[in-house]
């Protein structure tokens, strides 16, 4: 009994902290946020015309259907880019995410992060594109049932 309450509180732990890491983005001014929730996604499949659709386009509306959140977050701020390259090695070190791309370009990252859920789907990805200059960097979250 000991063992799963330890574990429940490391697991809640976890959970909070990356929980947080987006809510230093998500108050700053000097980032660009673009949140579109399960609402956004479910309007987009009761405008479709159903009867109109080709297979390949039905299985693009499945996909879209188990959408539940989308966030993206941009800046040129250099403290805020240092954050979210921070946040970025955050989900890559979890052990719930598993890299599926890493590009180093000039020493700039690009990463897509995946994490599974039930039946070895896709539940959560994070994609990390490092920035510099006048260029932004670009966190997004894309969170799936």
């Amino acid at each position: 009994m000991k063992k799963l309450m330890v574990t429940l509180c490391l697991a809640f732990v976890a959970f909070t902290t990356q929980a947080q890491s987006f809510d230093k983005l998500e108050k700053s001014e000097n980032v660009t946020k673009v949140v579109v929730n399960k609402s956004m996604f479910s309007f987009i499949g009761k405008m479709a015309h159903k009867e109109k659709m080709t297979a390949e386009d039905q299985k693009i509306m499945d996909f879209i259907g188990k959408i539940t959140k989308f966030k993206m977050y941009t800046t040129t701020d250099s403290s805020l880019r240092s954050e979210m390259k921070s946040i970025a090695g955050k989900y890559r070190k979890s052990k719930e995410f598993e890299e599926l791309l890493r590009v180093n370009d000039g020493g700039k990252e690009v990463e897509f992060l995946m994490k599974s859920g039930k039946n070895d789907e896709i539940s959560e990805l994070i994609m990390y594109v490092e920035g510099d200059g006048d260029k932004e960097s670009v966190i997004f979250q894309l969170s799936l049932s």
